[in-house]
């Protein structure tokens, strides 16, 4: 058998949790939180893709050192052509 005191204490702490989830539902405004979350997820997908950008160009510029072979999937920069010139006769030299 279940003491006062048990009962008591178990009808606190659930009262306890209403109040916390009534003061909850008063002071937080789900639209700005959902405002806050995509915000933060952008910013964080922003800084992954510059720290992805800058390792990949660290690396391609370290693997000619490391190696002394080019970086795979290493595409040099385009260069000029003349005007009037087409992309297969600058190919050809």
């Amino acid at each position: 058998m279940t003491k006062k005191t048990d009962v008591l204490a178990e009808e606190v702490n659930g009262l306890a949790q209403d109040f916390e989830g009534l003061w909850r539902a008063l002071t937080r405004d789900p639209n700005k939180e959902a405002r806050r979350e995509r915000a933060w997820a952008m910013l964080s997908g922003a800084f992954g893709v510059a720290a992805t950008m800058a390792a990949r160009r660290a690396v391609a510029k370290l693997w000619p050192i490391l190696t002394g072979e080019p970086a795979p999937n290493f595409k040099p920069a385009i260069t000029q052509t003349e005007p009037g010139a087409s992309p297969a006769e600058v190919s050809q030299g």
